[in-house]
């Protein structure tokens, strides 16, 4: 399974990318997809790599800023049937060893955020409306306020997305993110006109606005990593606004490495 891998001492993780050799292309997502028989032997493929399907729980987003703590016992949920997901959530974390969860993106920023001293694990799906309801920030203030999270120790990681040269967007979405401007983002920052004067379109920095989050929660910039990988134009990303509904989706995952060396990837 082609991927981008992260790692520390304990938690580890990654993004899937479009891969033309495997099935539907390496679609990783049930819930978007041609074949639920091709997806599921990606995710076998995957699960070859890290932990079996039986370990997986994954959600089921609908860009919300809702977030949900997976325990052991909902592994399972998700993993092969999309009807057992976990729902309407657009962000998931856990503190369980041998628990792998994920998010799905095409376009959206995906991101991987560890800290291997609790440890802990979370994936945050973040598509512009996720950002302007500043999931990221709401997430890591929340994980920081329940003592799962240290920022100063806490490493994230970008999956792919579509990135400010590509990210056109009508001026209803740069006023969506107007409110942000209380939270003490500088938002004009984040946008620029387009080069045309008569018209209003404009091109948003989507992953940008959340490296600011997660900067506001306190995490280090050297301690925060980008992704390079345009979804539009990047020939191993799959895009909506290249390929509409037809496209697949990238799986940007993590679990936490168990202390028993009887469990784990098989």
């Amino acid at each position: 399974m082609k991927a981008i891998w992260h790692t520390t001492d304990i938690v580890h993780g990654g993004t899937t990318l479009k891969d033309r050799q495997a099935p539907e292309n390496g679609n990783m997502a049930l819930h978007v997809c041609q074949d639920p028989v091709a997806v599921l032997e990606n995710r076998r493929i995957l699960a070859g790599q890290t932990l079996p399907l039986d370990h997986w729980a994954l959600p089921w987003q609908k860009h919300t800023v809702n977030s949900h703590r997976v325990t052991a016992a909902e592994r399972g949920r998700g993993a092969a049937d999309k009807d057992t997901s976990i729902m309407d959530v657009d962000a998931v974390w856990t503190t369980e060893p041998d628990t792998l969860i994920g998010v799905f993106t095409a376009d959206c920023v995906g991101l991987l955020v560890a800290d291997p001293g609790i440890p802990l694990v979370a994936c945050i799906h973040s598509g512009w409306k996720g950002t302007a309801q500043a999931i990221t920030l709401k997430i890591m203030r929340e994980l920081i306020s329940v003592g799962e999270l240290d920022p100063a120790r806490a490493q994230a990681w970008f999956s792919p997305s579509i990135l400010q040269d590509s990210l056109e967007v009508g001026p209803e979405v740069i006023e969506a993110m107007e409110p942000l401007k209380e939270l003490g983002l500088d938002v004009d920052a984040f946008w620029r006109r387009s080069e045309d004067p008569d018209s209003d379109r404009l091109y948003l920095d989507n992953q940008g606005l959340n490296v600011a989050m997660l900067r506001m929660a306190g995490l280090p910039a050297e301690n925060i990593h980008v992704s390079e990988l345009d979804t539009k134009t990047h020939p191993d990303c799959f895009s909506y606004r290249n390929e509409g509904r037809k496209t697949g989706e990238h799986f940007t995952f993590g679990w936490i490495e168990s202390s028993d060396p009887g469990t784990g990837a098989s």
